[in-house]
């Protein structure tokens, strides 16, 4: 008797059974007839990076010493992109590895005042602007684990101030 019982409860455990009467489980019960995913998918193509200058000014430095320029510039800082759902744009700034400064759909101006050093008897011309990103790829909607859509989906938004100065000849 203490053998059988053994043996039976070793069966039971083996297989996942429980030791109070059950139900037979169908086999949609066991494995779900669907994959339980509904969302959007971002798969990233391609990304660029550009630059856009709000602000020039040459200057020129006629002395033996060096002069200091400081001007207040201001540039645009933004976020924009075509997608369906604000998740496909988070996942598209991490595939690219470059955040944003505002969130999306957001544009505002950012002011600030940046000084430069121009060697004496030099010619340099002065930039300010925005460093921005590009990003291409598609956006994917699953229902319950099946594609429904696909379109082609861009953004692009600014992630930094950016400053130089060139000088000319």
């Amino acid at each position: 008797m203490i053998k059988k019982t053994m043996q039976a409860c070793c069966l039971l455990l083996l297989t996942g059974g429980f030791l109070f009467p059950s139900a037979e489980r169908t086999g949609a019960e066991i494995n779900p007839t669907y994959i339980p995913y509904d969302g959007y998918e971002y798969v990233h193509n391609i990304d660029t990076k550009g630059l856009t200058i709000y602000w020039t000014h040459t200057h020129v430095n006629n002395k033996p010493t060096a002069d200091t320029v400081s001007h207040t510039v201001t540039r645009e800082a933004y976020a924009t992109a075509n997608v369906s759902a604000s998740s496909t744009f988070k996942e598209m700034v991490m595939e690219v590895g470059i955040s944003t400064e505002v969130g999306l759909g957001a544009r505002m101006q950012k002011t600030t005042t940046v000084t430069w050093t121009i060697p004496p008897y030099s010619t340099y011309t002065l930039r300010y602007g925005s460093r921005w990103v590009k990003a291409t790829g598609k956006e994917n909607y699953y229902s319950r684990g099946t594609l429904i859509s696909s379109k082609t989906v861009s953004g692009q938004w600014t992630y930094e101030g950016y400053s130089d100065s060139i000088k000319q000849k």
